[in-house]
Protein backbone atom coordinates (compact mmCIF):
# COMPACT_ATOMS: atom_id res chain seq x y z
CA UNK A 1 0.00 0.00 0.00
CA UNK A 2 1.28 3.15 -1.11
CA UNK A 3 1.78 5.68 2.23
CA UNK A 4 -0.33 8.75 1.91
CA UNK A 5 2.19 10.67 4.27
CA UNK A 6 4.83 10.54 1.85
CA UNK A 7 2.60 12.77 -0.73
CA UNK A 8 1.56 15.16 2.42
CA UNK A 9 5.10 15.64 3.28
CA UNK A 10 6.20 16.16 -0.65
CA UNK A 11 3.35 18.28 -1.02
CA UNK A 12 4.21 20.19 1.73
CA UNK A 13 7.55 20.56 1.58
CA UNK A 14 8.11 20.32 5.76
CA UNK A 15 11.25 19.57 7.20
CA UNK A 16 11.50 16.47 8.40
CA UNK A 17 13.20 17.17 11.28
CA UNK A 18 11.18 19.95 12.32
CA UNK A 19 7.64 18.07 11.78
CA UNK A 20 7.82 14.22 11.93
CA UNK A 21 4.48 12.92 10.53
CA UNK A 22 4.46 9.09 11.34
CA UNK A 23 2.15 6.44 9.01
CA UNK A 24 0.10 3.99 10.19
CA UNK A 25 -0.82 0.45 9.55
CA UNK A 26 -1.81 -0.93 6.70
CA UNK A 27 -2.89 -4.06 5.04
CA UNK A 28 -5.73 -5.83 4.04
CA UNK A 29 -9.20 -5.52 6.17
CA UNK A 30 -11.00 -8.83 5.34
CA UNK A 31 -13.79 -7.94 7.34
CA UNK A 32 -17.38 -6.94 6.00
CA UNK A 33 -18.59 -3.59 7.96
CA UNK A 34 -22.11 -3.14 8.28
CA UNK A 35 -23.13 0.57 7.64
CA UNK A 36 -25.24 2.21 10.41
CA UNK A 37 -28.78 1.92 9.53
CA UNK A 38 -28.29 0.21 6.14
CA UNK A 39 -30.18 -3.82 6.57
CA UNK A 40 -28.10 -7.05 5.82
CA UNK A 41 -29.27 -9.92 4.44
CA UNK A 42 -29.16 -13.16 6.02
CA UNK A 43 -29.92 -16.62 5.44
CA UNK A 44 -31.05 -17.65 8.77
CA UNK A 45 -34.54 -17.32 10.59
CA UNK A 46 -35.26 -14.40 12.28
CA UNK A 47 -35.05 -15.64 16.33
CA UNK A 48 -34.65 -12.18 18.28
CA UNK A 49 -34.43 -8.71 18.08
CA UNK A 50 -31.71 -6.10 20.17
CA UNK A 51 -30.73 -2.75 20.39
CA UNK A 52 -27.33 -1.04 20.28
CA UNK A 53 -26.84 2.21 22.06
CA UNK A 54 -23.75 4.39 22.22
CA UNK A 55 -24.62 4.97 25.68
CA UNK A 56 -27.67 5.10 28.01
CA UNK A 57 -27.11 8.48 28.83
CA UNK A 58 -27.76 11.97 27.07
CA UNK A 59 -27.44 15.84 27.30
CA UNK A 60 -30.33 18.35 26.37
CA UNK A 61 -30.46 19.31 22.71
CA UNK A 62 -27.61 16.00 21.79
CA UNK A 63 -28.18 13.96 18.98
CA UNK A 64 -26.92 10.18 19.50
CA UNK A 65 -27.00 7.67 17.50
CA UNK A 66 -28.31 6.20 14.90
CA UNK A 67 -29.19 3.33 17.91
CA UNK A 68 -29.23 0.09 15.68
CA UNK A 69 -31.80 -2.62 15.67
CA UNK A 70 -29.83 -5.85 15.21
CA UNK A 71 -31.77 -8.84 14.23
CA UNK A 72 -30.22 -12.67 15.57
CA UNK A 73 -31.00 -15.33 13.67
CA UNK A 74 -30.80 -19.37 14.29
CA UNK A 75 -27.77 -19.87 12.49
CA UNK A 76 -26.08 -17.55 14.67
CA UNK A 77 -25.36 -14.67 12.48
CA UNK A 78 -26.40 -10.92 13.29
CA UNK A 79 -27.15 -8.25 10.65
CA UNK A 80 -28.80 -4.79 11.06
CA UNK A 81 -32.51 -4.54 10.34
CA UNK A 82 -34.72 -1.53 9.57
CA UNK A 83 -36.82 -1.52 13.05
CA UNK A 84 -40.24 0.79 13.78
CA UNK A 85 -38.76 2.99 16.62
CA UNK A 86 -40.31 4.74 19.52
CA UNK A 87 -40.35 6.66 22.56
CA UNK A 88 -42.25 6.01 25.82
CA UNK A 89 -42.03 9.78 26.49
CA UNK A 90 -41.33 11.99 23.02
CA UNK A 91 -41.13 15.15 25.22
CA UNK A 92 -37.66 13.51 27.20
CA UNK A 93 -36.26 11.45 24.33
CA UNK A 94 -37.15 12.03 20.65
CA UNK A 95 -36.54 8.78 18.50
CA UNK A 96 -36.41 9.38 14.48
CA UNK A 97 -37.36 7.08 11.76
CA UNK A 98 -33.77 5.83 11.32
CA UNK A 99 -33.09 5.49 15.11
CA UNK A 100 -31.36 8.54 15.74
CA UNK A 101 -31.84 9.86 19.45
CA UNK A 102 -32.06 13.65 20.47
CA UNK A 103 -32.39 14.72 24.54
CA UNK A 104 -35.31 16.90 24.62
CA UNK A 105 -36.43 17.79 28.58
CA UNK A 106 -33.81 16.18 31.20
CA UNK A 107 -35.88 12.88 32.24
CA UNK A 108 -36.10 9.60 31.69
CA UNK A 109 -37.79 7.49 28.63
CA UNK A 110 -37.47 4.16 27.30
CA UNK A 111 -36.91 3.60 23.48
CA UNK A 112 -37.99 0.14 21.25
CA UNK A 113 -37.78 -0.88 18.14
CA UNK A 114 -39.48 -3.39 16.80
CA UNK A 115 -39.27 -5.72 13.78
CA UNK A 116 -41.65 -8.81 12.23
CA UNK A 117 -42.44 -9.99 15.67
CA UNK A 118 -40.06 -9.12 17.57
CA UNK A 119 -38.82 -6.44 19.54
CA UNK A 120 -36.20 -4.72 22.40
CA UNK A 121 -36.16 -1.40 24.64
CA UNK A 122 -33.79 0.53 26.18
CA UNK A 123 -33.85 2.65 28.84
CA UNK A 124 -32.32 5.94 28.83
CA UNK A 125 -31.74 9.19 30.77
CA UNK A 126 -31.25 12.89 29.88
CA UNK A 127 -29.47 15.16 32.01
CA UNK A 128 -28.60 19.25 32.01
CA UNK A 129 -25.62 19.73 29.82
CA UNK A 130 -22.45 20.67 31.52
CA UNK A 131 -21.90 24.47 32.16
CA UNK A 132 -19.62 25.82 29.56
CA UNK A 133 -16.27 27.97 31.12
CA UNK A 134 -14.65 30.42 28.76
CA UNK A 135 -11.69 30.96 31.47
CA UNK A 136 -9.88 28.55 33.91
CA UNK A 137 -11.69 27.67 36.80
CA UNK A 138 -10.74 27.54 40.88
CA UNK A 139 -8.68 24.39 41.06
CA UNK A 140 -10.11 21.79 43.73
CA UNK A 141 -6.36 21.53 44.60
CA UNK A 142 -3.12 23.48 44.05
CA UNK A 143 -0.15 21.98 42.20
CA UNK A 144 1.03 20.15 38.35
CA UNK A 145 -2.26 19.24 36.70
CA UNK A 146 -3.51 18.65 33.13
CA UNK A 147 -6.31 21.24 32.18
CA UNK A 148 -8.37 20.01 29.11
CA UNK A 149 -8.94 22.94 26.58
CA UNK A 150 -11.85 22.24 24.37
CA UNK A 151 -10.48 24.20 20.63
CA UNK A 152 -12.38 25.69 17.78
CA UNK A 153 -10.97 27.17 15.03
CA UNK A 154 -13.22 30.49 14.57
CA UNK A 155 -15.56 28.42 11.50
CA UNK A 156 -15.81 25.02 12.87
CA UNK A 157 -19.34 24.33 13.76
CA UNK A 158 -19.21 23.65 17.68
CA UNK A 159 -20.81 20.32 18.46
CA UNK A 160 -20.32 21.25 22.42
CA UNK A 161 -17.84 18.47 23.28
CA UNK A 162 -17.49 20.06 26.58
CA UNK A 163 -21.29 20.89 27.22
CA UNK A 164 -22.57 17.15 26.14
CA UNK A 165 -19.30 15.34 27.93
CA UNK A 166 -17.66 13.89 25.27
CA UNK A 167 -14.19 15.25 26.70
CA UNK A 168 -15.20 14.47 30.32
CA UNK A 169 -15.84 11.21 28.54
CA UNK A 170 -12.57 11.08 27.18
CA UNK A 171 -10.76 11.84 30.16
CA UNK A 172 -12.32 9.23 32.22
CA UNK A 173 -11.57 6.38 30.00
CA UNK A 174 -7.82 7.62 29.75
CA UNK A 175 -7.73 7.93 33.61
CA UNK A 176 -9.06 3.97 33.76
CA UNK A 177 -6.94 2.53 31.48
CA UNK A 178 -3.95 4.41 32.95
CA UNK A 179 -4.88 3.14 36.26
CA UNK A 180 -5.01 -0.56 35.11
CA UNK A 181 -1.78 0.41 32.77
CA UNK A 182 0.49 1.82 35.26
CA UNK A 183 -0.83 2.20 38.36
CA UNK A 184 -0.72 6.16 37.92
CA UNK A 185 -3.40 8.47 36.88
CA UNK A 186 -3.20 12.02 35.47
CA UNK A 187 -3.28 14.77 38.16
CA UNK A 188 -6.15 16.59 36.29
CA UNK A 189 -7.01 20.03 36.85
CA UNK A 190 -10.91 19.53 38.72
CA UNK A 191 -13.20 21.88 39.46
CA UNK A 192 -16.08 21.23 42.30
CA UNK A 193 -14.67 17.63 41.93
CA UNK A 194 -15.35 17.19 37.57
CA UNK A 195 -12.78 18.13 34.82
CA UNK A 196 -12.29 22.02 34.19
CA UNK A 197 -13.04 22.25 30.36
CA UNK A 198 -12.24 25.38 28.96
CA UNK A 199 -13.51 26.44 25.55
CA UNK A 200 -11.78 28.38 23.23
CA UNK A 201 -13.10 29.97 19.99
CA UNK A 202 -9.86 30.32 18.23
CA UNK A 203 -9.03 33.75 16.19
CA UNK A 204 -7.90 31.97 12.64
CA UNK A 205 -9.62 29.33 10.55
CA UNK A 206 -9.70 25.75 10.28
CA UNK A 207 -7.33 26.03 6.81
CA UNK A 208 -5.34 28.79 7.91
CA UNK A 209 -4.34 26.20 10.91
CA UNK A 210 -3.82 23.94 8.62
CA UNK A 211 -1.72 26.11 6.85
CA UNK A 212 0.63 27.10 9.60
CA UNK A 213 2.28 23.53 9.69
CA UNK A 214 4.85 23.16 12.54
CA UNK A 215 3.90 26.47 14.04
CA UNK A 216 0.23 25.25 14.53
CA UNK A 217 0.34 24.05 18.31
CA UNK A 218 2.42 27.38 19.16
CA UNK A 219 -0.11 29.74 17.72
CA UNK A 220 -2.59 27.34 19.86
CA UNK A 221 -0.66 27.54 22.85
CA UNK A 222 -0.64 31.18 22.18
CA UNK A 223 -4.32 31.04 21.74
CA UNK A 224 -4.66 29.76 25.13
CA UNK A 225 -2.25 32.22 27.04
CA UNK A 226 -4.24 35.05 25.61
CA UNK A 227 -7.48 33.32 25.56
CA UNK A 228 -7.49 31.80 29.08
CA UNK A 229 -4.42 32.69 31.16
CA UNK A 230 -1.76 29.61 31.84
CA UNK A 231 -0.29 28.61 35.07
CA UNK A 232 3.41 27.48 35.04
CA UNK A 233 2.16 24.35 37.09
CA UNK A 234 -0.38 23.57 34.44
CA UNK A 235 -0.02 21.24 30.89
CA UNK A 236 -2.88 21.78 28.48
CA UNK A 237 -4.70 18.81 26.71
CA UNK A 238 -6.33 20.25 23.69
CA UNK A 239 -8.89 18.65 21.84
CA UNK A 240 -8.49 20.60 18.94
CA UNK A 241 -11.69 20.47 15.98
CA UNK A 242 -9.83 20.89 12.72
CA UNK A 243 -6.80 19.10 11.54
CA UNK A 244 -2.96 19.46 10.21
CA UNK A 245 -2.82 16.64 7.47
CA UNK A 246 -3.03 13.16 8.21
CA UNK A 247 -1.56 13.70 12.02
CA UNK A 248 -3.66 12.56 14.71
CA UNK A 249 -1.90 14.61 17.18
CA UNK A 250 1.26 16.72 18.59
CA UNK A 251 2.75 18.24 21.02
CA UNK A 252 4.81 21.44 21.99
CA UNK A 253 6.83 20.27 24.46
CA UNK A 254 7.86 23.42 25.80
CA UNK A 255 4.94 25.07 26.05
CA UNK A 256 2.89 21.55 27.78
CA UNK A 257 0.58 21.58 25.04
CA UNK A 258 -0.48 18.05 23.61
CA UNK A 259 -3.38 18.33 21.38
CA UNK A 260 -5.50 15.49 19.60
CA UNK A 261 -6.75 16.52 15.94
CA UNK A 262 -10.40 15.67 15.53
CA UNK A 263 -10.88 16.33 12.19
CA UNK A 264 -7.69 14.57 11.44
CA UNK A 265 -7.26 12.69 7.46
CA UNK A 266 -5.04 9.79 8.56
CA UNK A 267 -7.54 8.91 12.09
CA UNK A 268 -10.55 6.29 11.81
CA UNK A 269 -13.79 7.94 12.88
CA UNK A 270 -13.94 6.26 16.37
CA UNK A 271 -15.93 7.35 18.67
CA UNK A 272 -14.36 9.54 21.07
CA UNK A 273 -15.39 9.80 24.83
CA UNK A 274 -17.48 6.53 24.20
CA UNK A 275 -17.71 5.37 27.91
CA UNK A 276 -15.61 5.15 30.91
CA UNK A 277 -13.80 1.43 30.18
CA UNK A 278 -13.58 2.26 26.03
CA UNK A 279 -10.65 4.22 25.92
CA UNK A 280 -9.29 4.06 21.42
CA UNK A 281 -7.88 6.37 19.07
CA UNK A 282 -8.45 9.74 20.82
CA UNK A 283 -7.41 8.93 23.90
CA UNK A 284 -4.44 6.88 22.32
CA UNK A 285 -3.42 10.01 20.87
CA UNK A 286 -3.67 12.08 23.89
CA UNK A 287 -1.63 10.21 26.22
CA UNK A 288 1.23 9.51 23.59
CA UNK A 289 1.41 13.22 22.95
CA UNK A 290 1.25 14.21 26.65
CA UNK A 291 3.83 11.34 27.95
CA UNK A 292 5.86 13.84 25.07
CA UNK A 293 4.97 16.56 26.78
CA UNK A 294 6.72 14.78 30.09
CA UNK A 295 10.01 13.48 28.38
CA UNK A 296 9.04 10.94 26.09
CA UNK A 297 11.33 9.60 24.55
CA UNK A 298 14.73 10.55 26.05
CA UNK A 299 17.74 10.11 23.86
CA UNK A 300 19.18 7.55 26.56
CA UNK A 301 16.58 5.22 25.88
CA UNK A 302 17.89 2.43 24.28
CA UNK A 303 16.05 1.38 21.72
CA UNK A 304 14.82 4.77 20.57
CA UNK A 305 15.01 5.80 17.03
CA UNK A 306 17.29 7.92 15.56
CA UNK A 307 14.87 10.51 13.89
CA UNK A 308 12.26 11.34 16.60
CA UNK A 309 11.66 10.52 20.31
CA UNK A 310 9.66 7.28 19.81
CA UNK A 311 10.36 3.33 19.85
CA UNK A 312 10.92 1.07 17.19
CA UNK A 313 11.00 -2.45 18.61
CA UNK A 314 8.26 -3.20 20.30
CA UNK A 315 4.71 -2.42 18.20
CA UNK A 316 2.81 -2.87 20.96
CA UNK A 317 4.13 0.05 22.46
CA UNK A 318 1.90 3.28 22.97
CA UNK A 319 5.39 5.47 21.53
CA UNK A 320 6.25 2.82 18.78
CA UNK A 321 6.86 4.88 15.37
CA UNK A 322 7.98 2.01 12.88
CA UNK A 323 6.25 -0.12 9.75
CA UNK A 324 3.22 -0.22 8.57
CA UNK A 325 1.14 -2.57 10.59
CA UNK A 326 -2.12 -5.19 9.62
CA UNK A 327 -4.05 -5.82 12.53
CA UNK A 328 -5.66 -4.05 15.43
CA UNK A 329 -3.01 -3.30 18.74
CA UNK A 330 -3.15 -3.70 21.99
CA UNK A 331 -0.83 -0.75 23.21
CA UNK A 332 0.98 -0.43 26.34
CA UNK A 333 3.01 2.42 27.52
CA UNK A 334 6.72 1.14 28.11
CA UNK A 335 5.98 -3.01 28.12
CA UNK A 336 9.47 -3.49 28.58
CA UNK A 337 9.97 -1.04 31.11
CA UNK A 338 13.54 -0.54 29.67
CA UNK A 339 12.70 3.09 27.70
CA UNK A 340 10.92 6.21 29.47
CA UNK A 341 8.57 4.55 32.10
CA UNK A 342 10.05 3.36 35.09
CA UNK A 343 13.06 1.72 33.51
CA UNK A 344 15.30 2.23 35.77
CA UNK A 345 18.52 3.76 34.11
CA UNK A 346 20.77 5.99 35.98
CA UNK A 347 21.38 9.27 34.34
CA UNK A 348 18.17 8.88 32.05
CA UNK A 349 14.99 10.51 32.14
CA UNK A 350 12.16 8.66 33.29
CA UNK A 351 8.52 10.13 32.43
CA UNK A 352 7.39 7.93 35.79
CA UNK A 353 8.71 10.88 37.80
CA UNK A 354 6.61 13.55 36.23
CA UNK A 355 4.40 15.77 38.94
CA UNK A 356 2.00 15.36 37.01
CA UNK A 357 0.61 11.44 37.73
CA UNK A 358 -0.90 10.34 40.93
CA UNK A 359 -0.20 6.59 41.96
CA UNK A 360 -3.18 4.50 42.73
CA UNK A 361 -3.46 0.91 43.22
CA UNK A 362 -1.21 -1.11 40.86
CA UNK A 363 -3.25 -4.00 39.07
CA UNK A 364 -1.24 -7.07 40.13
CA UNK A 365 1.08 -8.09 36.78
CA UNK A 366 0.54 -11.79 35.41
CA UNK A 367 3.20 -13.93 35.61
CA UNK A 368 6.57 -13.30 33.85
CA UNK A 369 5.63 -9.22 35.03
CA UNK A 370 4.64 -8.29 31.59
CA UNK A 371 1.20 -6.43 31.73
CA UNK A 372 -1.83 -7.03 30.19
CA UNK A 373 -2.51 -4.02 27.32
CA UNK A 374 -6.23 -3.32 27.67
CA UNK A 375 -6.36 0.20 24.81
CA UNK A 376 -7.37 -1.31 21.66
CA UNK A 377 -6.14 0.38 18.32
CA UNK A 378 -7.66 0.03 14.95
CA UNK A 379 -5.08 -1.38 12.74
CA UNK A 380 -5.41 1.85 10.12
CA UNK A 381 -4.81 4.40 13.17
CA UNK A 382 -1.73 2.56 14.10
CA UNK A 383 1.00 3.50 14.39
CA UNK A 384 -0.19 7.16 16.06
CA UNK A 385 1.03 9.81 13.35
CA UNK A 386 2.53 12.36 15.55
CA UNK A 387 3.45 15.60 14.55
CA UNK A 388 6.21 17.42 16.97
CA UNK A 389 7.42 20.77 17.22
Amino acid sequence: MTSRRGAFLRSRGLPLLTLILLACGGGDNTGTPVTPGTPRISAGELRGLEISVERNELRVGQILGPALAYGRYDDGTTAVVEGVWASSDPQVVEVGEAGALTGVAVGRATVSASFEEYGDAVDLIVLEPNPRYERDQPDDRPGPQIHAVYALPSDVEDTNLDRYGDIERSLASIQHWLGDEIGHRLHLDTTGGKPDVTFLRLPFTAQEGEERAESLLVDLAAAIRDGMGTSPDKAYAVYYAGRFGEACGSAAVEDRVAAVFLDAEGCSATAMGAGEERASTYEAVMVHELLHVFGAVPECAPGRLETSPHVGGNVQDLMYAGPEWSREVEAAIDPGRNAYFEHGLPDCPDTSASDYWRPVDRVEAPAGGVRTPRLHIPFEDWPIRCGLH
